[in-house]
């Protein structure tokens, strides 16, 4: 047990929730915020978790204004960015790829950026001193591939990938390079992490509305909506609890700093489908890969290991995940 308050932003989110997750494990007092902290189709479930009636405080809160992340910081030694995913459409509904430089830099790029920014201005006026960022392996692809992916080398170029029209991704390394700046401007301990496909158990049936999760709920009813044929690609994965754990493991590493990966590994598509015929109806699977699968992507993972969380495999992952799910949770998976 400690006395010590931990500010989650994006605490109803799948990242987020699992963050409040472990550190209400761990015995830290918890301050979660999200946009209406009176939703209690959301707060019910963070609200049940072991610890949370005792040391969780809900905030609302917006990103667009940081003056509404004032109280949730009062008095936080560390706040916790997670209320950021991915925006694929502008406001009318036009899909990211769609829009001209100009409309994808405001729309896309620019709420992402500026509301990182107005949280971590909230936490330097209360003196906070350490802020962890989820990002995403979105920001790890430099426009020359490298053989090895390290968090040094493979670094997006934000002007590239607009350049491309691929505003999305953008977003991650603009908001990278934002927070990066401010946190050295201010003397704020940065630490990024970069997850791409997270699956396991979570929170709150909300989360199952996810790519990963929903896929896999429409294979266990039999049904193949995500590939037609096996990619030649590959897919790096993680499980959402050890992605959590590595959030706190970075807080609780004083020399920790900088960008950290946030998967276990990547496998080739049919390596992964392979593991799922294991678990679901074979109606559900694609058909075979016509040809070789590609090399999957490499990295060293060696700043990710500095942090010492154990990960668990995919294999195991896919096997928790879909277990999981076979035991209807919130009545949200069989039809």
């Amino acid at each position: 047990m400690t006395d010590k308050i931990v500010c989650v932003a994006g605490a109803s989110g799948l990242v987020g929730s699992n963050i409040v997750k472990q550190a209400l494990q761990k015995g830290y007092r918890v301050h979660g915020t999200m946009r209406d902290a009176n939703d209690e189709s959301k707060t019910k479930y963070l609200m049940a978790l072991p610890g949370a009636a005792e040391r969780l405080t809900l905030f609302s809160a917006n990103a667009e204004d940081s003056k509404t992340f004032d109280a949730p910081l009062e008095n936080a030694d560390a706040v916790f960015i997670a209320c950021f995913p991915p925006i694929y459409k502008a406001k009318d509904g036009t899909p990211a790829k769609e829009l001209d430089r100009e409309r994808g830099y405001d729309e896309i790029i620019r709420p992402v950026r500026d509301g990182c920014l107005n949280i971590l201005d909230a936490a330097n006026r209360h003196g906070v001193k350490s802020a962890v960022l989820c990002s995403s392996t979105s920001s790890t692809n430099p426009p020359q591939p490298v053989e090895i992916k390290t968090e040094q080398n493979a670094v997006s170029d934000a002007e590239h990938q607009m350049d491309q029209k691929k505003y999305t991704a953008a977003e991650k390394i603009v908001m990278e390079d934002a927070a990066a700046y401010f946190c050295q401007k201010h003397g704020i301990r940065l630490c990024v992490m970069l997850p791409t496909m997270m699956t396991g158990p979570v929170i709150m049936p909300q989360h199952l509305e996810g790519d990963s999760h929903a896929r896999f709920i429409e294979m266990l009813n039999g049904n193949n909506t995500h590939h037609e044929r096996v990619p030649a690609g590959s897919m790096s994965m993680s499980h959402i609890e050890d992605v959590a754990q590595l959030f706190i493991a970075a807080y609780e590493s004083d020399n920790a700093q900088g960008r950290y990966f946030a998967v276990y590994d990547s496998w080739s598509w049919q390596a992964i489908y392979e593991e799922v015929a294991k678990h679901v109806p074979e109606s559900a699977l694609p058909q075979p890969l016509d040809g070789q699968p590609e090399q999957p992507t490499r990295f060293d993972f060696s700043r990710r290991n500095s942090l010492g969380v154990s990960m668990r495999d995919i294999p195991t992952t896919l096997e928790e995940t879909l277990n999981w799910m076979k035991t209807d949770p919130f009545n949200a998976v069989y039809q």
